[in-house]
């Protein structure tokens, strides 16, 4: 039995863009919601120019300032990751010259 198979899974309703999904995860549906909320702001913002009437542009649009802001994030991420293991690195460096 897998872990995923312990949890119980959770069915939501939730409306973005105007049309409602339901959707069915292992996670919090409050969390299922807010990610929603999420999905359906950034459609909006992108539908914000009257001239976009196609759903699926929108969608599109919204979906490339998700990825976006993601791989921002990521990067981020991995600078500090790369700042933490330089200064880890520098750190047990001095540590094993003052034990030697």
């Amino acid at each position: 039995m897998t872990m995923s198979d312990t949890r119980a899974e959770n069915k939501v309703v939730v409306n973005i863009f105007g049309e409602d999904y339901p959707i069915t995860g292992v996670t919090d549906p409050s969390y299922i919601s807010r990610v929603a909320d999420y999905v359906d702001t950034r459609m909006k913002e992108a539908a914000g120019d009257k001239r976009i009437r196609s759903r699926d542009r929108i969608a599109i649009l919204a979906a490339m300032s998700l990825a976006s802001e993601l791989m921002e994030a990521n990067e981020r991420l991995a600078g500090a990751e790369d700042h933490f293991n330089s200064q880890a690195g520098g750190i047990l460096t001095r540590l094993e010259h003052e034990l030697s």
